[in-house]
Formats: C-alpha cells, sequence, structure tokens
C-alpha cells in the first residue's frame, strides 16, 4: 500500500498546498496537448515554441503584477482578499496569548449551519483544513490574526511572493536558426521495411495507455454518433 503522505493532502504535512499528484503532469499535457502522432521533428518544434510561448506569456504577467506594486502572484491575492472579506462575519474567542489559539464560530446568514473552528496561529494550523490545503490562511485564521494583532498576510508562504514568481520564470530561450545553418552531424538513416508493412483487414487496436485527455474526445465520438442515429431516424 502506498504510504498516505505520497498522494493525500491531509496527510502531506503541507507539502504539496493544493496540488495532487497529477495536477503537475496534467499542466504538461496542457501545454503540450495536440502534438501526439506527429512526426518527431514536429513534436521537438511544437514543445520548444510552446513552452517560449508558456514562459513568455508568465514573465509578461509577473512585469505587470510588478507595476502594481503586488507582492504576491493574482492566485494568492484573490484567495486571501476573498477569506478576508469573509472573515468579517467571525466570532472570535481568544484562549491563550503564547500559543496564539482561538475558537471561531461562524453564522450562516439563515441562522442555520453554524460551525466552530479551532485556530493555533504558532501552529499555522486550523480546523477546517483550508489553511493547510494551499497554505494560505483561512478567513478563520484572519479574524484570529486581527483579535491578536497580528498581520494575517505575513502567513502566506513566500512561493506565492512575486519575487519566487520571477524566478521560476526567468530561464531565456535563444532563436533558433534555420536547417541551413545547422552543423552536418555524421548519421546515416537507414529505411526499415518493417515500418511499412500493409496492415491487415479490420480496426487498428492502438496499444496506447488512454490518459485523461482521450476521454472528452470518446465523448465527443459517442454524442456525434447519437446525432447522426436520431437524423437517420427523422428521416425515415
Amino acid at each position: 500500500m502506498i504510504d498516505k503522505t505520497q498522494w493525500t493532502l491531509s496527510h502531506d504535512s503541507g507539502w504539496r498546498t493544493g496540488i495532487l499528484t497529477t495536477n503537475m503532469s496534467e499542466c504538461m499535457n496542457g501545454v503540450l496537448k495536440g502534438a501526439r502522432r506527429l512526426p518527431i521533428v514536429a513534436i521537438v518544434q511544437i514543445t520548444f515554441h510552446r513552452s517560449v510561448r508558456y514562459f513568455l506569456e508568465r514573465t509578461t504577467r509577473c512585469h505587470r503584477m510588478l507595476n502594481a506594486n503586488q507582492e504576491w502572484t493574482d492566485f494568492a491575492f484573490r484567495i486571501f482578499e476573498a477569506r478576508q472579506a469573509e472573515a468579517v462575519h467571525h466570532i472570535v474567542q481568544k484562549f491563550d496569548y503564547n500559543q496564539q489559539s482561538a475558537s471561531v464560530l461562524t453564522l450562516s446568514l439563515t441562522g442555520q449551519g453554524s460551525h466552530t473552528y479551532v485556530v493555533k496561529l504558532k501552529h499555522k494550523t486550523c480546523s477546517c483544513g483550508k489553511w493547510g490545503t494551499h497554505g494560505i490562511p483561512c478567513s478563520h485564521a484572519i479574524q484570529v490574526s486581527r483579535h491578536f494583532g497580528v498581520n494575517a498576510s505575513n502567513f502566506i508562504p513566500q512561493y506565492y511572493s512575486i519575487r519566487a514568481y520571477r524566478k521560476t520564470y526567468q530561464g531565456r530561450f535563444e532563436p533558433l536558426y534555420g536547417e541551413e545553418y545547422w552543423d552536418p552531424v555524421d548519421i546515416e538513416l537507414v529505411h526499415n521495411p518493417a515500418v511499412r508493412v500493409r496492415r491487415g483487414p479490420g480496426r487498428y487496436v492502438s496499444t496506447r495507455i488512454p490518459n485523461e485527455m482521450d476521454r472528452p474526445q470518446a465523448r465527443a465520438r459517442q454524442q456525434y454518433q447519437s446525432r447522426q442515429v436520431r437524423i437517420n431516424v427523422i428521416t425515415l
């Protein structure tokens, strides 16, 4: 059995901060989507040019945030601002000044569904679990910080800062020269006749393992086939 710290957010000690196991690989799939089953040269070109565009867009976004004197990225800023607005409706009861612990009562507009949460600022924890999921203080922690005279934005991790964002995308890509400028290579390409062997009758069955990107395509084919069936029935 795989240890829970390797695949769950609740047992990872706050290292993933909202990133699930497959999220990072899906980010790469999003950049390289459409590059499958193409010639090797085309795959390399698409990978290179999309990576360049990916870095350029985020570098431009970084400059925009720097010009706006933002301290945190848009992602962290939006979450923190929304939780600040939500925090004003919470009721706080302080318990310990050394540990900066308190209980927080949340009230709904209808008077139903109220909950009580435990916040410990020294340990950077809240029983709601949201603080540990993304690393950004939840609304309960923000309200407790106000009562203890602490700036809640100090609890936002540095990896959400504009400085860290800029370092992530500070790498540079150099433009590629045309093929006529490439150095000659001492490689001989040998034709393999087996590659051109004609397939037998019947539908080709792929041995590639389907992934998340194939599901929308399968649904689209099913929807198209069902529409064709309805059209044929109507015309009959």
